[in-house]
């Protein structure tokens, strides 16, 4: 199914009269309107697009071409009609497409799963279904919006000055060709505007609703809208899986500095290696023994954690994701764990002189070694290079009737296990001058997932024979990518 994309407009309200870029090139928290609509579809399966230019048409076109996170087919279509009625940018789009398409508006956000629902709809050959919002109260700006009357799933009118209504209009439609049609006979009639192609086939009762009022969506119209739509999208970038510290304290700085990186050349990789570094750094103060580089330490590692979920912010925001990149965060996180272990050792030792506080911990160091060579081991049998996916098949695959009692435990103290809660709680117990506390933590602590890994990997192997090789379809792969583990 092919999307026809609107991307026509000056955006006289959004940028001013002076138009100091294309309405489509705007950016929202780093990327083009046109450019995050394009990519928004491509994630619910999209791969063909014609897009109807007008305003500085040859600038937006050059700008999608060159970038080469754009990997779709694109069919450019102009208007030079572009400051008259909408409706004559989606007849452009006629000689294009001869089935049933999508029609998205280049300035609308939307979720993914919005479009996905719509495109999998029955459509008759002279019908046409719009995704609408019953939510009332939560609305941005109502004002603007284009209201729906609907009986049932019938829209009955359409249109913006409507004083009885029940949705609004979120900008995402399936339509038949004969959509096309009736925009011709409003146009000869001296009626350009799409909402009034809408409305022709409402009055003929072909235009159905599907109501994804439970998904986010939003009209970038103005400079308000603008603002709102940044600051909904960073406060969509927690994650189900994050843990207490993440939600309550670790997001609430690390969106903040990726507010700061989201319109700079800094990627998610660069964020990665970045927050590697820190650990280092923060491995290497501990080392040393003495109070002040202990604390020092402390909140270096903490400072770290909460720079570690910047990549995974910038990738999402951006759509940055990418196998190697979860590669990178993966290894980077895990060496930075051992690195840090190696600091609290040595400073260990420093602040004892006890011979059995190195040999123990070597003990324990080359152990966790081994276990997270088996966890890198799962994560490359199954395609995946997040950590994500071997906690999930720990918590997931092992059949209720097999989990005994350390399975249970492990399970409901995994909070434990999570960066966020021992780098806050390392960072804290070095604070108040407790490295012996955190030596022992780590040590027992280690031998306590050590334990929980061996046996899980023992369990695939005793019940497949070997490891699994799974490898995700394109849609999970991206989905996966795009929102990389902290």
């Amino acid at each position: 199914m092919k999307a026809v994309i609107i991307a026509a407009g000056r955006g006289s309200r959004l940028n001013g009269n002076g138009a100091d870029l294309p309405k489509p090139l705007v950016k929202v928290a780093g990327v083009g309107l046109l450019k995050r609509t394009i990519l928004l579809a491509k994630r619910a399966g999209i791969r063909e697009f014609v897009v109807v230019t007008g305003f500085r048409g040859q600038e937006v076109r050059e700008a999608i071409a060159s970038d080469p996170q754009v990997d779709v087919h694109i069919d450019w279509v102009e208007n030079p009609e572009w400051e008259l009625g909408n409706g004559r940018s989606v007849l452009k789009a006629r000689d294009c497409v001869n089935e049933p398409f999508l029609l998205l508006m280049s300035d609308h956000l939307f979720d993914p799963q919005a479009l996905a629902t719509l495109r999998n709809m029955p459509v008759g050959g002279d019908e046409a279904v719009l995704c609408v919002d019953s939510r009332l109260d939560a609305i941005f700006d109502i004002d603007d919006a284009t209201k729906v009357m609907l009986e049932g799933d019938r829209i009955l009118q359409i249109g913006k000055g409507l004083s009885s209504y029940n949705a609004v209009d979120t900008g995402l439609f399936l339509c038949s060709p004969y959509l096309f049609e009736a925009l011709e006979r409003l146009v000869a009639a001296g009626d350009d505007s799409l909402s009034s192609g809408i409305q022709e086939l409402a009055s003929e009762g072909k235009m159905r609703a599907v109501d994804v009022g439970g998904l986010f969506w939003l009209d970038v119209d103005t400079p308000e809208s603008l603002r709102y739509a940044e600051q909904a999208l960073f406060q969509m970038l927690g994650k189900p899986t994050d843990g207490f510290v993440s939600r309550f304290f670790n997001r609430k700085i690390s969106t903040r500095i990726t507010r700061l990186l989201v319109n700079t050349p800094v990627a998610p990789n660069h964020i990665s290696l970045a927050t590697l570094c820190i650990s280092f750094l923060a491995a290497w103060w501990v080392a040393s023994g003495d109070y002040l580089r202990l604390a020092m330490g402390g909140l270096l590692f903490q400072f770290a954690s909460i720079v570690d979920g910047c990549d995974g912010e910038i990738a999402k925001l951006k759509f940055m994701g990418s196998r190697r990149g979860e590669w990178l965060d993966t290894l980077g996180d895990n060496i930075s764990y051992l690195a840090f272990f190696i600091g609290v050792i040595y400073g260990m030792y420093r602040l004892t002189g006890e011979t059995y506080i190195l040999t123990l911990g070597w003990v324990v160091l080359a152990v966790d070694i081994l276990a997270v060579s088996l966890v890198l081991l799962y994560l490359q049998n199954t395609g995946s290079g997040s950590i994500v996916s071997f906690n999930m098949a720990f918590s997931e695959e092992v059949p209720q009737e097999k989990r005994g009692g350390f399975h249970r435990v492990f399970c409901s103290l995994k909070f434990a296990c999570r960066r966020d809660f021992f780098a806050a709680l390392f960072c804290v117990l070095a604070l108040a001058n407790c490295l012996d506390t955190i030596y022992w933590i780590f040590t027992i602590g280690s031998g306590l997932i050590v334990t929980a890994i061996f046996g899980y990997s023992g369990h695939m192997l005793r019940t497949r024979g070997v490891w699994p090789t799974t490898v995700s379809n394109q849609e999970e792969t991206e989905k996966l990518a795009s929102e990389k583990a902290d």
